[in-house]
Formats: structure tokens, sequence, C-alpha cells
């Protein structure tokens, strides 16, 4: 990490912090019906506590112009939730993922295609550079006032989404009371898997003269998230379905010999996963009134974190060498299905797997993200008909990650084992145990260490129960200290030698928006047209992104490796090869050149420090494993050079590209109102201009899946949306409003499905001596269309107090275009030149025909509405609802029905009980949500999909008010500790867990 560069920014925001902490404040909403023209009729609501922040939410909804929802912060630095993706949920119709137990990714009403802008404009995370979704992990729930979510689209909103948009709303100086306004608070998070206690500490500087205002606010966290993984061996997020086949791939006959088919993992894992994060956020506002009706307004936004998110544990794999193999069923589910070749396939809860590799591994992804963003406004309203103003705005962020990995394998490679090669011949400096000296310089196939030499022994993995547990420890095996059991090799340091080291699939992004926007709005006195809104908005993004790996020279330059690992050797072995007969990469042995293997016998602990590892969750059944400690590899470029003596950055070409995306748009609004009757018609037209640079790849260089840059593919195109809205609102009585509405919306693609190119995963072949495919991916198609859609939706709201009301809504989305992942065939050449594809290539194709319908209904009550101010009960709360989204689309599932897209869950529920007197409140919030789809099946599974199962989470806070300056709180955040049960097809198919934390923090916040 560059931590000189992040510490000077850092202490810049503490600095601030220091400064800010300490003082008192007031928040002040307003909301105003469409027929309120007087001032002195604006209804001012007071934002404090659980009650003020749901009456702000509700007029918010009441009184927009199209149909929105909202959250928000009960006092300044107090959203309802510990982050704004967790208030979010709590929405009709918002869905959330998890990554490291934190919300990630948003969907609104089941599709994450959904837009995030910052005060109505677009913005950039450093987190979502090249996306368009929404993701909100880098920006501290701290630094907002509120989160308005729409549903329907309008002309004159800047936000594209297919599903909704988002708008984060920061606070301005003219927000808040004039003179000074001081606030600030600390807080201690503990979490029961890292049992690590982490501090939180913001604060606001705010002065509003009346005439101008400038305003400081700052946020600074230090957390570690830590989470349990166990089941399907894979190394993505939070795992995946890439690395499944089944029973009779790699082989011919499985090894039960049974004709049925099912689905066999690449291997069988259980690991911790930690994630240290250090995040700091400033954000600058300045506003001045120049007179004459004139307003400006300027403000920067800073975020800045680093982080370090390491993952070690136990891994049992078939070695890349087999699936038919490798493992054969244990325990059935007693689901079946007949796919279209008419094979039989059964469901599979257990299996008896053989040793190909027994090993622990130690993963690291070191992240430095950065966001900058821009914005500068002169607003004029002079009292006259005509208002309105003009916008620049310019956002840059940046983003790196650095990836290290080792592996320590306890298996024998040089003898007794079912993968004995292609490693194994090395230098005379190794040949010191006794080894048969083959080579004419001395040369051995030499001893790698003291582990297992025994190939018939299983490790059995029964996912039946609530977790999984580990078998087959207790076997008495053969191996380099004699007849022991696996489970007593496996607590030696002695049984490990190192598999391999890399650092690959590195990256650096850089991401650019400039916006400028006009927009108007000109009022009429009378007449069913109330006014006219119109505008114009030009958009250029840019996003380069460069992928590469931390490869090192071997022989003096005759080689390269990014896997240095001991199934690769130098190459060497033919003439013509670049180490042919080069000294010191390989000697004769019977006058035939034989090359030496890249990476000698290396003890687990020759390079790094390690520990024994024998915690892995609720998983049981595992021994133990020394694994290395992934502070090792805080600094993986480094570790590399310090190692290997070199490093180079190599890069990959088929995974850099560069996009470019400018969009004129301009827009008509007619703004009308007729008895009971209002709303909007418009029409908004932007036209797009797309810039696409891939690289033409050649033959990937050797021990590696690196396919280097041999030129450039451009591709140049434009698109022009014509977008037509119609929002409408009747009211029915005072209390019930009854809104329509319909628009077509258009979204541009995350920038990656664009631009990326293809990679291929490659294995070392016992039988070829060379790289054999396995299978790849086609990740970037410029041909691809954005995603459009037409929009229907119909809701009912009856407002029945301050803070209460209940509706219904119903919707449907029609999708013109979108994309999903597939999976094709391709027959790519092994490093041999050989083609024994075709091979599973995951790819982005292009959709059509696909609708999202569904209806949302809810209540918020807050029994003083309908008790008045007095007694017990009418300090209570309670807010409920419920969202249903079916879909249908071309893919299907296994029985020949619509896979819903992916992410979405058909039923999600929202629960939220509440109580608040003078001086205390406490919440408890339960939200849940059915199975979602993860990925797609593929050839490979028999089209058997992936889905996370039910999930549900309680949090709850507390927050006592000693007087109007200080209080403290207490938030518990999954308390109940759940965690992320995936499954393949069939719940009883379970495939692996995210298991997650609960969170605790204690802290207070203080006014004077």
């Amino acid at each position: 990490m560059k931590h000189n560069n992040m510490n000077k920014c850092s202490l810049a925001v503490k600095l601030a912090l220091v400064a800010s902490l300490g003082g008192g404040y007031s928040t002040v909403a307003l909301a105003q019906d469409a027929n309120v023209t007087d001032e002195s009729e604006i209804e001012v609501i007071e934002v404090s506590g659980i009650r003020g922040s749901t009456k702000a939410s509700i007029n918010q909804k009441r009184f927009a112009d199209s149909q929105v929802d909202g959250i928000a912060a009960e006092d300044i630095g107090k959203l309802p939730d510990v982050t704004i993706t967790d208030s979010l949920q709590r929405i009709t119709g918002v869905q959330i993922e998890r990554v490291a137990g934190e919300g990630g990714v948003i969907q609104i009403r089941g599709l994450p295609q959904v837009d995030t802008t910052l005060n109505g404009e677009s913005f950039l995370s450093a987190t979502t550079i090249d996306t368009s979704g929404a993701d909100l992990g880098d920006l501290p729930a701290q630094l907002f006032s509120g989160v308005d979510v729409y549903k329907s689209a309008t002309a004159s909103n800047t936000a594209q989404g297919i599903a909704g948009s988002i708008d984060l709303k920061t606070r301005r100086p003219f927000d808040l009371d004039e003179g000074f306004t001081f606030a600030g608070g600390a807080e201690v998070t503990y979490g029961s898997i890292s049992e690590e206690a982490d501090p939180t500490i913001h604060g606001l500087v705010n002065y509003n003269s009346g005439n101008y205002g400038f305003l400081l606010q700052a946020v600074a966290t230090d957390v570690t998230l830590a989470t349990d993984y166990n089941g399907y061996n894979d190394t993505s997020e939070n795992g995946g379905l890439g690395w499944t086949n089944n029973n009779h791939t790699w082989g011919g006959t499985p090894l039960d010999g049974s004709e049925d088919y099912h689905v066999i993992p690449h291997g069988f894992t259980a690991f911790n996963k930690t994630e240290e994060r250090e995040r700091n956020a400033l954000h600058l506002s300045f506003q001045a009134e120049l007179g004459e009706g004139f307003t400006l307004t300027a403000e920067h936004m800073y975020t800045e974190q680093e982080r370090f998110n390491a993952r070690r544990g136990f891994n049992h794999n078939s070695r890349w060498q087999t699936f038919a193999g490798y493992a054969y069923a244990d325990g059935f589910t007693g689901d079946e299905f007949t796919d279209g070749a008419g094979n039989n396939w059964v469901g599979v809860d257990g299996y008896q797997a053989l040793p190909y590799r027994l090993q622990s591994f130690t993963q690291v992804n070191v992240n430095e993200e950065v966001s900058n963003n821009f914005n500068l406004e002169l607003d004029y309203d002079n009292g006259g008909a005509l208002t309105g103003g003009i916008r620049f705005t310019s956002a840059h962020a940046t983003a790196s990650m650095r990836h290290a990995y080792g592996e320590g394998d306890i298996l024998s490679i040089d003898e007794g084992t079912l993968v004995t090669g292609p490693g194994g011949f090395l230098p005379a400096q190794y040949c010191n145990n006794g080894e048969e000296i083959v080579g004419d310089n001395g040369g051995c196939y030499g001893q790698y260490s003291q582990g297992i030499q025994d190939s018939e022994f299983l490790i059995g993995w029964d996912a039946s129960g609530e977790h999984p547990h580990f078998s087959g420890f207790d076997q008495m095996v053969d191996g380099g200290k004699g007849v022991r059991s696996v489970g007593d090799y496996m607590a030696d340091l002695d049984s490990y030698h190192i598999g391999a080291f890399s650092s690959e699939g590195n990256t650096d992004d850089k991401g650019k928006i400039q916006t400028f926007s006009t927009a108007w709005n000109y009022a009429f006195d009378d007449g069913i047209l109330t006014s006219v809104d119109f505008g114009v908005r030009y958009s250029k993004r840019t996003v380069d992104h460069d992928q590469f790996t931390y490869t090192s020279e071997f022989g003096d330059g005759c080689d390269i490796a990014q896997w240095k690992a001991v199934d690769q050797t130098y190459i060497g072995a033919a003439e013509g090869d670049p180490c042919y007969q080069v000294s010191g990469t390989g000697e004769n042995i019977g006058g035939v050149w034989t090359p030496y293997t890249l990476l000698p016998p290396t003890r687990l602990d020759q390079h790094t420090t390690v520990s024994y590892q024998t915690d892995f969750g609720g998983v049981t059944g595992i021994p133990g494993v020394w694994s290395i400690d992934p502070s090792n590899f805080r600094d993986p470029r480094q570790w590399h050079l310090d190692t290997f003596g070199n490093v180079q950055r190599t890069e990959n070409g088929g995974r850099t590209y560069d996009v470019g995306l400018d969009e004129l748009s301009y827009y008509l609004q007619a703004n009308f109102e007729w008895e009971a009757l209002s709303g909007n018609v418009g029409v908004k037209v932007i036209e797009t201009d797309l810039y696409v640079k891939q690289n033409l790849v050649g033959p990937n260089l050797p021990h590696s899946g690196l396919g280097p840059d041999i030129g450039d593919s451009v591709t140049e195109r434009d698109y022009s949306d014509v977008l037509p809205s119609v929002n409408l609102a009747y009211g029915v009585t005072d209390d019930i409003i009854v809104r329509a509405a319909y628009s077509e919306n258009m979204q541009p693609l995350n920038l990656a499905q664009w631009g990326d190119g293809k990679s291929v995963g490659l294995v070392f072949d016992d039988e070829c001596n060379c790289m054999r495919v396995v299978n790849g991916t086609l990740n970037g198609n410029p041909e691809l269309d954005p995603w459009r859609s037409t929009n229907w939706s119909l809701s009912g709201e009856w407002y029945i107090g301050e803070a209460s009301m209940a509706f219904l809504s119903t919707y449907k989305i029609e999708i013109e275009s979108f994309t999903q992942a597939d999976t094709i065939m391709v027959d790519e050449p092994d490093s041999d030149g050989v083609r024994r594809g075709p091979w599973p290539f995951t790819a982005n194709v292009q959709g059509e025909g696909g609708d999202v319908s569904g209806y949302e209904v809810g209540a918020r009550l807050a029994l003083s509405d309908f008790l008045g101010d007095s007694g017990f009960f009418s300090s209570f709360g309670f807010d409920a609802n419920y969202t249903y989204s079916d879909s249908s689309q071309q893919a299907k599932d296994v029985f020949g029905k619509d896979l819903p897209f992916v992410g979405m869950s058909k039923d999600t529920y929202n629960l939220v009980g509440w109580y608040e007197n003078d001086s205390f409140s406490a919440r408890i919030a339960w939200n849940s949500r059915s199975p979602r789809l993860i990925t797609p099946g593929n050839a490979g599974t028999g089209g058997q999909s992936l889905y996370q199962d039910d999930y549900s989470q309680v949090d709850v806070s507390v927050n006592y008010d000693f007087n109007e300056n200080i209080s403290v709180y207490v938030n518990g955040s999954n308390i109940t500790e759940e965690y992320q049960q995936t499954y393949v097809e069939f719940p009883g198919q379970k495939a692996f867990q995210n298991v997650y934390e609960a969170r605790w923090s204690v802290g207070t916040r203080v006014q004077f």
C-alpha cells in the first residue's frame, strides 16, 4: 500500500473531525404540496428521532411528483441503520446482496440495473468505476441526510435506471440554522467472528450567515469484517459455480460406475475471510446568495479507503486432473430430472473424494480506492415565473487491487500419490536425502516434504446437516514419517511444501465523469398547465481498466512465470525452446536434456511466517492445517521481488480495455393540475456515442493464463433513445392518493460488459505434458445493446396521520433488451497447439423479451396518531411491508420453467418495531428474502443453477439522550449470526455457506 500518500489524506480528515466534534445541531426538512404556492403554508418538519424521520419520509412520498420512497436521517450522522444499504433494504421493493456481511449491490423490484446520483447528478464511487449499478460500499452513512428511491421515471430526473434510481442527499449550509452548528460522534464496533474492536469518529461544522455559509463533514473508520466460508471450492468474492462439473467429465466411467449424472465440484474447502478496512471521507460545501435571485453552491466530496481482504484455510481438490475420477456420491437428496440428452440427474449432498490434492492456502487482495466528486451550481429564483440554473460536475476515481496467493501441499509429489508430476527433477543441491542421482550434473527426482505418500485414502464431505462435516482424517496413511493418521500429518509442519506462489489478476482502474447541464422551470399563473420543465445535459464518461500479473524471470531471463509452482518446468525440453541446454535450467538424463522444476522443494515457512489454524466456523471434522499468515502479503509486489529476486508487471491483454461513453440529452416536461388530478408528461431524448478499445491477444505466455497484447480492436457506435414518461396522481380524498406511471427507460451496461475481453483457464495435464484449457470467459462484447424497458405502475396511498400511512402498488417492467450470462462451447487450443475441446466458456450474450411484474404492500404506523401523545402505548410504532416480484425470460431451468433474473428474490419482507419517548428510543428490524438466483447453470451441471437460499437478518438499535446535548446508543447488526446458504437447483443439494458475524456498536453523539 502507498501508506504515505493515504496517511496524509487521513490526517486531513482526522484534523477536520477534531475541529467538528463538540457542537449542537438542528436539521430542518421542507415538504410542499403541489397545490401550495405561499411559502407561509409550507409545512416545516423538524427531523429528530425515529418519529421525525418517519414523518419526513412519509411527506417526501406524499408530495413527490412521481412514485418515491425514502429514508431520512434521524439526526445528523444518524441514518436508521449502520450503513446506507442496510437502511435502503427497509424500503419496499429494495433487495440487497451482502459482501463480507455488509450490504453491497442494490436491486429495486428484483433488478440491479439501478442508477445512483448524488444530489441529483451523476457521481463516481471508487467501488463502481466501470459499473452502472449501485454499490455504496465506500460511502459512509454519516455524510448523508437522506436517500430517495425513485420507482417511476420523470423526464426531468437525471438518473437512468431500468427498475428505478437512487438519489443520495447531503446537507448544505443553507439547510441548517443560522449561525454555527456543530455535531459529532464516536463509536466502537465489535464483531463476533473477528473479535476486533473497531473505532469510528465523525463530525460536522456548519456556518450559515443568512447570505453565505460553509459546511465541513468528515468521517474516519477502521473496521475488520469477518466471514466463515465452507463448501464447494471457489475463489470468487462470495463463491460461485464456475469450478463445478459432473461425474462423467474427464475420466469416462465414474468412480462408482453409476450411469446417473450428478454435480461434482472441483474440490471442498473451509476458510476464514477477513477484511481490514480503513476509510476516510470528507464533504465540503459552500453557498452564497449573490443577489438578484442567484445562489452559488460549490461542493467537494472525497473518499479514500484501503481494504486488506485475506482468506486462509483448508482445501481438498482434484488438482484439475479429473471430475469422474475424483469423487463419488455418498449422500442423495432424492431430487432428480432428465436433461435434453436423456441423461438422468440426481441431487447429491455428500461425497467421498480421492486425494489428488490436500492443502492449506492463503489468498490476499489489497485494494486502494480514492474518489473525488466536484459540483458547481448557479441557481436562479427571483420570485418570478422562471427558475432554474446551470450545473457543472467533475468526478474522478482510481481503484487498484493487488493479489497474492500461496498454497501448502500436504501430499508428496515425488512418489506414492495420485499426481506425482510433472515436476520433480532438481539440481544437485537438493539431492541430499538419499535420492537416486539420474542427471549428469548430479540431478535427481527429489523429495519435496515429509508429507503423505498414499493414494487410496478418502476425504468425506457431508452437507446434509446445518453445517458441513468433513471426515476421513483418522485414516492411517504412509508417508515421509511412517504410518500415521491423515490428521497427524496435517498437524506436522514438516509435511508441507509450497505448491505455488502467484500474484495474478491485479488491476488498475481509472474513471472520469464530467457533466454540464442547464435545467429550467417556467410557471404559469392559472390554467391546467402549472409549469413546464426543460433542459439540456451533456455527460462524458471514460474508464481505463488494466489487468496484469507480477511475473518473475528465471534462468537468467530465458523463462518467465506467473505461477511459480512445483508442476511447472523450465521451457527447454526441445531444441529451439528458450531454455534448451541453458546452464542452470536442466541437465542431461541418459543423453536427453531434461528441464528442472521451476519451483524447487520449498518448506511452507521458508519465505513466510505460518501458524496452525483450527477454527473454520461451524464446519466440523477438520483437525487443522498450517497456513501462511496473510500479513506476509501486504505488499505482493515487494514480496515477489524479495523472494525471486526480480519482478515485472506483465499485462493481460485479454482483460485490459478502454471505454468512452458520451451522452447528450434534452427533455421537455409539462406539469399540470386539474381539480384532484395532477401529474406530468414529458419526453427525454438521449443521444449516445460509444467508444470501445479492446486488445487483440496472442498465444498465452508459459506458466500463466496471460494473453499478450498484439494490437488494438476499436469499436465506435452510436445510438439514440426517445424516452416518454407520464406520472399521474389523483386525490380521491384529502388523505388518499392514487398514482399511475408509464415510462420507457434506458440504462447503459456496465462498461466492462462492452470492453472486457477473453480469458482462458489453463491447468497442467500429465498426459500431454502441456497446459490444457479447462474453461474460459468471453467477458466483453461492444455490440451489445444497453438495457431498455417499458414500465407501468399503479399505486394507492392512504395517509392516516402525520407519521402513519398504508400503501399498495403493482408494477410491470417489460424488458426489451438486456444481457445475460450463457455458456458457449469454444474449441480453444491447448499450449501445445492441439485442440482437445470444445470447452465451456462463460459469455455475455444479448437477451430479449423478458419481463418483471409484482406488487408491494405495506404500512407505517405511529400509535400516537391514533392514541394521542399521552400514555405508554402512544410511544410505539411499526413498519411492515412485503414485495412480490416475478419474472420471465428466454432462459429456462432444468424443468423448462423461466429462470428469474440474476439477483431476484420473489418475496421480500420487512418488519420494524420501535419505541420512542423524550429521552429513550429503541428499534428492532427484521428483513427476509426468499431464494435468489446467483448464476445460471451450464453444460457441466446439466443446466442446474446456483441459488442463495432464504436469508433473514435481525438488527437492533437503542438510544438514550442524557439531555439535548449528549446521547449514547447501542446498535446490533445480524444479532442472530445468520449465514448465507447456497444450493444447486434443489435446496437439499447444498453448495457453500457464507457465515456472517454479529456486529455490535456502542457510541455517543454530542451537541453544545
